[in-house]
């Protein structure tokens, strides 16, 4: 059987996989690889593009082109975006003039915002990889006590862009059953695999910080250490803080995080012996968390913050911040419960990581009828 060809097509950078939808977009693309696909990304670099990221995606990729970014068109509807407002007509002609060369079996697209892309390869499947629900992204980002940003659209207009798609994929379980309510036809699941690095990697030495939080600098993740900033108040615990968050505007913490500026995470993850995620609320599939689950470091966190990873210890189902603070005590006072949570954090891995290999092997599967 021959193997197929791929186009993908990606808004962000996909090496290095500094951010959550970078690293599933470099994820994605081994994946299949290493199951025997040919696979090219078109990268419509709305991050920009230097020659270090260009050189990496070329040695990542089959095939790596190259579409400078379009400032977005004006704003459609008055309380949100349009489908297509961030989608020129210039990505379309690419996606297009590709396809006519090199005839790809499958044109993937990441982000509904970009669906239009999905029509510029007739004759190919035509794949939908959601990574997120943005259909009253705005209203959820409100209720979560923020200020809506990057791109959020109506559920109607999702649905339309949902349509153009013969696969839709959900990041998590939960995400799939509510992109068929909204309209999607045939849907499949496929998670972010966690790398199971611990099973490889040699034991580090002393650690920094005994807890730290890694994080970029998206509203949801400023929210969330702001909550935990406020929930440590008082306690006596130090941690460390670090990631792309640093760079947030504003971000003034009464409990006077270390601050540990990192080239890559596995900096990081050698850096602190404990990981926090208090993340509240949100969509999507909390990729730093996987991360942490494949670095095999112990993890405390809330529900939301593991949320389509089915994991059931007490130190991953904290109700917000105050409930991670609590168990960031018991963490620092008790040796069995840290032995708890370890084992509980790898196991997890395991589980999950056998639950995504399958989930792409259902989808090489299909890519190759």
């Amino acid at each position: 059987m021959t193997a197929p060809r791929i186009l993908v097509v990606a808004p962000m950078h996909s090496h290095p996989p500094d951010q959550g939808n970078a690293a599933r977009l470099a994820a994605f693309g081994a994946a299949l690889r290493a199951r025997g696909a040919w696979v090219e990304l078109l990268y419509f670099g709305l991050e920009g593009l230097d020659p270090q990221r260009e050189a990496a995606m070329r040695a990542a990729w089959d095939g790596f082109h190259y579409l400078p970014p379009v400032a977005p068109a004006r704003q459609s509807f008055p309380g949100h975006w349009g489908l297509d407002d961030w989608c020129p007509e210039a990505l379309g002609e690419a996606v297009a003039a590709l396809h006519a060369r090199q005839r790809f079996q499958a044109v993937v697209v990441n982000y509904v915002w970009l669906s239009r892309a999905l029509a510029a390869a007739p004759g190919a499947l035509r794949v939908l990889d959601t990574h997120d629900l943005f259909g009253d992204r705005h209203v959820v980002a409100r209720q979560d006590g923020l200020l809506p940003s990057w791109y959020f659209t109506s559920v109607a207009e999702e649905a339309r862009g949902l349509a153009r798609a013969d696969l839709v994929l959900g990041i998590q379980a939960q995400e799939s059953a509510e992109l068929r309510r909204r309209g999607a036809g045939r849907v499949m699941t496929v998670g972010h695999p966690p790398g199971l690095r611990f099973l490889h990697q040699a034991p580090g030495e002393a650690a920094q910080a005994r807890f730290g939080m890694l994080a970029s600098g998206n509203p949801w993740n400023v929210g969330a250490v702001a909550a935990l900033d406020a929930a440590l108040a008082g306690q006596g615990l130090d941690w460390l803080l670090a990631g792309g968050i640093l760079r947030a505007p504003g971000l003034r913490l009464r409990s006077a995080p270390r601050r540990l500026a990192v080239a890559e995470a596995a900096e990081f993850y050698a850096a602190v012996d404990c990981v926090l995620n208090p993340m509240q609320g949100g969509t999507g599939l909390k990729i730093k968390t996987v991360e942490a689950l494949g670095f095999g470091a112990p993890i405390l966190g809330t529900r939301d913050a593991f949320a389509g990873l089915g994991a059931d210890h007490p130190a991953h189902q904290a109700a917000d911040a105050a409930g991670v603070v609590a168990l960031m005590r018991e963490w620092a006072g008790s040796a069995t419960f840290r032995a708890e949570v370890a084992l509980a954090g790898r196991l997890l891995a395991l589980r999950y990581a056998a639950e995504v290999e399958s989930q792409y092997d259902a989808l090489m599967a299909l890519l190759e009828e």
